[in-house]
């Protein structure tokens, strides 16, 4: 183990880690497919319930009723200039039926998961739509506000990949339910792809897309497990991971679900040198409920987690074959310090951040909750240049992501060890720190950076002066709160670092709904790609405007009020 642990806790959990109890759970669950709603999923719950029993660890057990999509089958047949049947994927909430268009193809930009067309043009309206990448809800909702019937998806290997189109996160309201996919739409291999665009060259082509999918109320096991602190027990982080899965799901998710049962059985063990509490929760609803499990639990327990919860930690596709490196892991910018020392110290790597996309269970945003890990480890570029690996959305970065081959192969048992003590050692820190270990000056350095770039951008049409202006006396305040919090834990003073630490989860909750969110504290914002601090980042679509038309005066309007909003934010939050 690499020297350099922070406290003799810490290296007696990482210690007391092995591979026994996890590795045990990923060969059992590599016989079970657990899709949302099916007796899998319920299979696999039992089982992590009957191993908190043996373990005497105390857990609450749930069965929402969730709105989930299973796909069950899809067919695209080509009409003219030939006959061909096709074989494709449905996505979850894909809509269910019959059409019959022309094809029109947009071009995409980037690879993989990162594909998506820049500008789709009008022409699109009443075609079927064929365009290179993985099927996305971002995607699909551009493509049907544009005007398309349907949606063929090319996805960049033999493989075809699983996936929603969802952009709702968790249950809809009725505001949001209007957004459910109208369209048909599937995915296909690069070979078929190819085959179509071929006959595209020299004809028009038309084809009839079938889908059939089950969209019901479904009840789904959620646990929660409590590892209670002894001197704040009120105080909790929320260590959470998606138990359902596409197909097996080793490496998406059956490894992080044992690296959570792990982390509980050997914080349990430890129970009593804890100072706050430790939570586990099991989602389900992940892929065909659209973040369902997590999205149910935010809602329910959303007061508790507004007082008391310090942070969320996600835990999806650790220990993975060949996922040797930390280059590509998320976490908010005020954890960014706390996670890379523990990388440093505990795996020996260097880590690189990035901004949590909104993906991954971050269910927490909008109560303003700061979250760290995502993915965590993943496999270094040059050997996924070396087996044809392309941008895919976990097992490290594996392509047998969401595909029926997320086997048992795909996991590598000493990595998941290591990346777990990853996990333990970041968490033990915010659990048993004096004062939280957590630097709002790198968001606030974040957020101050972001409105830079609008500002350079938009110029005099709209006046970001006031929100740099509010965020740098902001910072002048955070920079002396953080000196005397310093002071403070140089003292030990335990009433004052409680203050301290209040104010920082109030910056927390005043600061990452703004960072991510356009919505209010106690809603979801859409499950779509959201730019950095929401509520004026759509200051550059004004570039794109005529300043005469009645859209370049609405969207003003809109960001001056969003604009308002920032502002406020960070005067209360001084």
């Amino acid at each position: 183990m690499p020297e350099g642990v922070s406290s003799d806790l810490e290296k007696e959990i990482l210690s007391e880690i092995s591979k026994e109890v996890p590795w045990r759970l990923v060969e059992e669950f590599s016989k079970l497919e657990r899709v949302s709603g099916t007796e899998d999923e319920r299979k696999a719950a039992n089982y992590i319930r009957k191993e908190l029993e043996r373990f005497g660890i105390t857990y609450q057990y749930f069965e929402p009723k969730l709105y989930i999509s299973q796909p069950i089958e899809a067919e695209v047949e080509v009409k003219i200039p030939e006959t061909r049947k096709i074989k494709c994927r449905l996505p979850a909430f894909s809509a269910s039926g019959t059409v019959t268009g022309e094809l029109f193809f947009v071009e995409s930009e980037g690879y993989g998961i990162d594909a998506a067309p820049t500008t789709i043009p009008k022409e699109v309206k009443g075609k079927i739509v064929i365009t290179e990448g993985l099927s996305s809800p971002t995607v699909a909702l551009r493509l049907e506000q544009a005007g398309t019937i349907g949606q063929i998806y090319i996805n960049p290997s033999d493989r075809i990949h699983e996936s929603t189109v969802m952009p709702v996160w968790g249950t809809p309201t009725p505001e949001d339910a209007k957004l459910k996919p109208k369209n048909p739409v599937v995915d296909i291999s690069r070979p078929t792809g190819d085959y179509l665009l071929k006959l595209m060259e020299n004809s028009r082509v038309v084809v009839t897309i079938r889908t059939e999918l089950r969209e019901d109320w479904m009840k789904c096991p959620l646990i929660v497990a409590e590892i209670r602190g002894k001197e704040e027990p009120e105080k909790f982080v929320l260590l959470h991971g998606h138990l359902d899965s596409w197909y097996y799901g080793i490496g998406d998710n059956a490894t992080g679900d044992a690296a959570m049962l792990e982390i509980a059985r050997v914080f349990h063990k430890f129970r009593t040198r804890l100072k706050r509490s430790l939570r586990i929760a099991w989602w389900p609803a992940h892929s065909t409920g659209r973040y369902g499990g997590s999205t149910w639990y935010a809602d329910h327990f959303a007061i508790d987690l507004w007082e008391n919860c310090i942070a969320h930690t996600n835990c999806d596709s650790p220990g993975c074959k060949w996922a040797y490196n930390f280059d590509e892991v998320m976490w908010n910018p005020e954890a960014e310090e706390l996670c890379k020392e523990v990388i440093r110290r505990v795996a020996g790597k260097e880590a690189n951040g990035l901004r949590p996309p909104r993906a991954g269970d971050y269910s927490f945003n909008n109560l303003g909750i700061t979250g760290f890990y995502m993915l965590s480890s993943n496999i270094p570029e040059e050997i996924r240049k070396e087996k044809g690996f392309y941008p895919v959305g976990g097992c490290g970065g594996n392509t047998a992501w969401h595909t029926p081959d997320d086997t048992l192969e795909v996991a590598d048992p000493d990595i998941l060890v290591r990346d777990i003590r990853v996990y333990a050692a970041t968490i033990l820190r915010v659990l048993n720190s004096f004062v939280y270990p957590f630097n709002y000056l790198k968001l606030v350095d974040e957020l101050m950076k972001w409105i830079m770039e609008y500002s350079h951008h938009v110029k005099d049409k709209l006046d970001l002066s006031p929100v740099l202006k509010e965020l740098e006396l902001l910072r002048n305040d955070l920079e002396a709160f953080y000196r005397i919090s310093i002071e403070i834990e140089g003292k030990k003073d335990p009433e004052r670092a409680k203050k301290v630490n209040e104010v920082m989860l109030s910056i927390s909750r005043l600061l990452v709904p703004l960072y991510f969110c356009k919505r209010g504290y106690f809603e979801q914002d859409l499950a779509v790609s959201i730019p950095p601090i929401p509520l004026i980042a759509d200051c550059l679509r004004l570039l794109e405007l005529d300043p005469k038309s009645d859209e370049y005066m609405f969207l003003k309007t809109r960001l001056i009020r969003g604009r308002n909003k920032v502002v406020n934010c960070f005067r209360i939050a001084r």
